[in-house]
């Protein structure tokens, strides 16, 4: 089966752009984590915009790693 994949753009809680064109297979929810380069995000809200063609933003927020636990 084929998977469709997600062009999302990350920004900052600032709406400052962090990393565009980010191919996913899944959108994140509110308050999951995100694994990119080495550092974990933290997922405030995830925006929709339908113009001409849809576009995804994830508004997130760097987290320290001792700050997340296994539980």
């Amino acid at each position: 089966m084929f998977k469709k994949k997600y062009t999302v753009s990350m920004l900052d809680s600032k709406w400052q752009p962090l990393k565009r064109n980010i191919k996913m297979s899944f959108i994140p929810r509110r308050d999951e984590y995100i694994w990119i380069d080495e550092k974990y995000f933290v997922v405030l809200n995830v925006v929709h915009s339908i113009t001409t063609k849809q576009e995804i933003f994830i508004i997130v927020e760097e987290q320290e790693n001792k700050n997340l636990s296994t539980n």
